[in-house]
């Protein structure tokens, strides 16, 4: 699935506890460990020899520990030069033939809004290639933790039915490990109750055969549910792992928020997304609400590609 995997790191907190998660990445047998230095704009002159081998010493205890996994690992410290940063980590990404791009996100809390870092939005606004985003809790103490012992234990996987908007779930069928998945589709748009109500039967009919496929591919556990942003919150679904609390404003607005709230609810240890599509509302594009998820989510968020590079 995940067979080579690039990790992007600017040497942060954020950044450090990715080491610590990338064996659970399905089928990951190779790591490229990346820093990206980049001149200043104020610095008029500027030697990199000294941060290059700097960065390079810093790679050696997670090349270490990764190692220690049974792992093929490499590490690199690059010039952006004239490029910009995410440009440069697309281009190692496509030189070693990397199935995903993982990147960490900084960020507070739900309610004080979270700070996707610029590199980071720009590989995900960007990029081509599969991408997973960090994150963890923040302890009292400092200290991070993260959601779920296990990321793809317990996915969140809002879909809206369109060819693109599959790639989340041609992804999900790969993984080769026991998970549970939660599809979710959102209607957000209707003349009448009685249409919005009608929409949501048949998207209930499309996730249920969506499940069965997924149950034919691979052996995880498989609910359903949709949710109408307009009629109050109102949902239909298999139950299993999704728990409704019927609130009936998410405390983000749009799709995104609903998104964001019901993994909270459900406490998944991750959200996957397709990164093109339709959309899961008329006026809004899936690449927007994938964006603002992955900008304003708690929890990890993967984005899947539907078109990559070779």
């Amino acid at each position: 699935m995940f067979e080579r995997v690039l990790v992007a790191s600017d040497f942060s907190k954020h950044s450090d506890q990715i080491v610590h998660c990338v064996g659970e990445i399905p089928g990951i047998k190779e790591v490229t460990l990346l820093n990206v230095l980049y001149k200043s704009e104020i610095s008029r002159t500027w030697s990199p020899g000294d941060d290059l081998k700097k960065a390079n010493a810093q790679f050696e205890k997670p090349k270490k520990e990764l190692e220690s996994l049974g792992l093929k690992v490499k590490a690199k410290a690059v010039e952006s030069g004239d490029s910009p940063e995410y440009k440069m980590i697309e281009k190692i990404a496509d030189d070693e033939k990397a199935d995903l791009i993982v990147m960490g996100a900084r960020g507070r809390s739900l309610f004080r809004g979270f700070v996707l870092g610029s590199v980071s939005t720009n590989v995900l606004r960007y990029g081509t290639h599969n991408l997973l985003i960090m994150r963890y809790k923040t302890l009292d103490d400092g200290k991070m933790e993260k959601y779920c012992p296990m990321m793809f234990s317990k996915v969140l996987c809002p879909v809206d039915f369109s060819e693109a908007g599959m790639a989340a779930i041609n992804l999900i069928k790969d993984i080769q490990q026991p998970i549970s998945v939660h599809l979710l589709s959102v209607i957000g748009k209707g003349e009448t109750a009685a249409e919005v109500d009608a929409r949501m039967k048949d998207a209930q009919q499309k996730l249920e055969a969506l499940k069965s496929d997924l149950l034919a591919k691979v052996k995880i556990n498989v609910t359903t549910e949709v949710v109408s942003a307009e009629a109050g919150y109102k949902t239909y679904g298999t139950g299993g792992m999704a728990s409704s609390k019927g609130v009936a404003t998410p405390v983000i607005e749009g799709v995104e928020g609903i998104i964001i709230q019901k993994a909270e609810e459900i406490d998944a240890s991750m959200i996957a997304l397709s990164s093109a599509g339709k959309g899961m509302l008329d006026e809004a594009t899936v690449g927007s609400v994938v964006f603002d998820v992955a900008r304003r989510a708690t929890r990890p968020v993967l984005v899947a590609r539907s078109e990559k590079k070779a």
